[in-house]
């Protein structure tokens, strides 16, 4: 069978064919895929996990396949991975590098309600973005408010879950007075933005769960003695126009949020 070099636009189905029969071609025997590579490793070489739902069992009212569904991603969340990909295997199911389609979408925990975490937080600074946010800010570098040291401690870098239009509309509003000459000594965070923000708006952030961090300082002290708490997988849900800055999350909401998380962590190993 001759392999056509170009496959990119062929259904994800026939792709997976060419690339076993490619296989089996050039080695001329029946060696599987998997025989070319060593045997997985628990930590270093581990194989990706993956399930099909053929056209006739997916449907919204087959319980059994939501059950499976559920199971794989929940599978795939307790092992800490960001989520899972739904592809197409036949309709709509080419390969376009850079471009989003609804034959490939991403599941991840703060997708799915019921398995997310949100907070409120300040932008305190950013860093010029690149590539196509060039001419913008990106990512934002995003801090509660201790009440009772009043700092503005940095929780995360966000950059997902922005309009080209709010990038315009931030890169507006971000200027003259409102970008600081340094950083201010009320900022705790070992980050170091390409410029510093004065404390000005609230934006609600989601992400998947929390984790300790030797950079940002969101509660430090309060879950370890020296680092801070920073959440995975960020993402901007909106503004919150109607609060004030010294009004978002605390640190001990972020504290108290980490300790009631499902997924735990061993503290003393992150000395």
């Amino acid at each position: 069978m001759k392999i056509p070099h170009q496959l990119l636009e062929l259904p994800l189905r026939q792709r997976r064919q060419l690339l076993h029969v490619s296989t089996l071609t050039l080695f001329c025997n029946n060696t599987d895929l998997k025989d070319l590579f060593c045997d997985e490793r628990l930590g270093c070489f581990e194989y990706a996990k993956e399930m099909t739902v053929e056209a006739q069992d997916a449907t919204l009212t087959n319980d059994a396949t939501l059950t499976k569904m559920k199971s794989f991603l929940e599978d795939a969340l307790r092992s800490s991975c960001e989520g899972i990909m739904v592809k197409s295997l036949d309709i709509d199911a080419g390969y376009f590098p850079s471009k989003r389609t609804d034959g490939w979408l991403k599941v991840k925990k703060d997708y799915v309600e019921g398995l997310n975490d949100s907070l409120d937080l300040v932008p305190i600074g950013a860093w010029h973005g690149n590539g196509r946010k060039a001419g913008w800010f990106s990512p934002f570098l995003m801090a509660c408010y201790n009440p009772e040291t009043e700092e503005f401690q940095s929780v995360c870098r966000v950059m997902s879950g922005f309009s080209d239009a709010f990038y315009i509309e931030m890169k507006e509003f971000f200027s003259g007075d409102r970008i600081l000459a340094k950083k201010p000594p009320y900022y705790r965070t070992v980050e170091a933005p390409e410029m510093w923000f004065s404390p000005e708006v609230v934006w609600e952030i989601r992400g998947a769960d929390f984790t300790i961090s030797p950079v940002h300082q969101a509660a430090v002290g309060l879950v370890h003695q020296s680092r801070g708490i920073s959440i995975r997988f960020p993402r901007f849900i909106h503004s919150i126009p109607d609060r004030n800055p010294e009004e978002c999350s605390t640190a001990a909401d972020i504290a108290e949020m980490f300790n009631s998380q499902t997924r735990k962590m061993d503290v003393t190993a992150e000395r």
